[in-house]
């Protein structure tokens, strides 16, 4: 069995030999970019879209050989060790945040007292405490920690609340060495912080469920590890977006009218370039979804306003939408190209941080906490001093 390491090294050498794919901008192109994969213009992008998984392998295998292969990896599931939470725990929780918080204590058990890092109004940790552990919260937002100190006078437990920044340089403080530090669904660099912190304070135990990498302060995601400095893939925050585009889901208009915004604004960049006489992509604002409800001729107006740009009288209106439409069949392709590398690059994340707390002593895991459907963000870090 590979170890961290050299399963980082691998998918690192995978991801920069084809960083073409997946740091694309697909609605900045106005023509299909790989001409070595034109045979998969003759799909459309529902076909595309509806292929098996032996079909996709057919498909993408011979373009990239070993990228199914990390497309297929999947994390072993960690073990549900712990007692089973209280179910008067849950109130006023949804069921699906109550299930990824009963499944993570079940994963995680405490070695020592539990420090939750932005805890919100400390669900997980309350958890904890009400199994007899001491557990100090901290979290930025005064009434989530009012609203946290209040259930847990409610319930009598030993569970103390801090409201400090966590990317402070005070929240350093609350992070020791006797602690097992923990964080379901920190964001980018929150979680971040919390490891660089630990492992500067030599923590017990660190249990992480990294969640929205995109999430940072600087316009490129700095490697933790050592080993991802040397294999740095030079990630921007469109670059983190690609691992959480799961599959859209909703209803049909939902869907309808997600189609309908991307030809519009496909037909309006087709516009613009023509207006302009400049052969590259200009981006619009957030539109009120009402302007989708219209047709074509509103959205443009609305968006040649926002961009300054003078639309003159007797455009074809119809030509520009068609070419839109056009277009998005073009964007679909390519961006079914780019989801290739969802998985493969989630992981190359979650390997960093696995890495950066080897890199520090640490004995680490890396599996899964709860199932997808509970949360696509289902990854769970578990690192310990010592044996486990």
């Amino acid at each position: 069995m590979q170890s961290h390491l050299d399963q980082f090294h691998a998918l690192s050498e995978l991801l920069s030999r084809y960083k073409g794919d997946w740091q694309l901008m697909p609605f900045t192109q106005a023509t299909w970019p790989w001409p070595e994969m034109a045979g998969l213009e003759a799909f459309s992008a529902d076909e595309l879209d509806g292929l098996d998984l032996d079909g996709q392998r057919a498909l993408i295998e011979p373009y990239r050989p070993g990228l199914f292969a990390w497309m297929q990896t999947e994390l072993g599931a960690f073990a549900a060790e712990g007692p089973e939470p209280l179910a008067r725990l849950s109130v006023g929780m949804k069921g699906r945040k109550w299930q990824q918080i009963t499944d993570f204590s079940q994963a995680v058990r405490p070695v020592a007292s539990v420090l939750e890092w932005c805890a919100g109004k400390g669900h997980l940790g309350r958890v904890y405490a009400s199994q007899g552990h001491a557990v100090k919260a901290l979290e930025l937002q005064a009434d989530l920690c009012e609203q946290g100190r209040e259930q847990a006078r409610h319930w009598q437990l030993d569970h103390q609340f801090v409201c400090a920044d966590a990317l402070s340089a005070d929240a350093a403080q609350y992070v020791r060495q006797d602690q097992h530090a923990m964080a379901l669904h920190a964001c980018g660099d929150l979680h971040s912080r919390l490891l660089q912190l630990a492992v500067k304070a030599g923590t017990e135990a660190v249990s992480i469920s990294p969640c929205c990498y995109h999430l940072i302060a600087t316009e490129y995601y700095q490697p933790l590890s050592s080993a991802g400095r040397q294999w740095d893939l030079t990630l921007t925050p469109f670059d983190l977006r690609l691992p959480l585009q799961e599959l859209v889901t909703g209803g049909e208009r939902a869907s309808r009218l997600r189609h309908l915004e991307q030809q519009y604004r496909l037909g309006f960049d087709a516009l613009q370039r023509a207006l302009t006489g400049v052969n590259a992509y200009l981006p619009v604002p957030n539109a009120p979804k009402s302007l989708f409800t219209g047709d074509f001729a509103g959205f443009a107006r609305w968006a040649a306003d926002k961009k300054g740009l003078a639309l003159s009288a007797g455009i074809n209106w119809q030509h520009y939408l068609a070419l839109g439409q056009a277009r998005q069949q073009v964007v679909r392709r390519m961006d079914w190209v780019r989801h290739w590398y969802r998985k493969p690059l989630e992981l190359w994340l979650l390997l960093d941080r696995v890495c950066f707390l080897e890199e520090a002593g640490y004995q680490v895991s890396l599996g899964t906490f709860t199932d997808k459907q509970h949360t696509p963000r289902n990854a769970l870090i578990d690192a310990r001093r010592g044996r486990f």
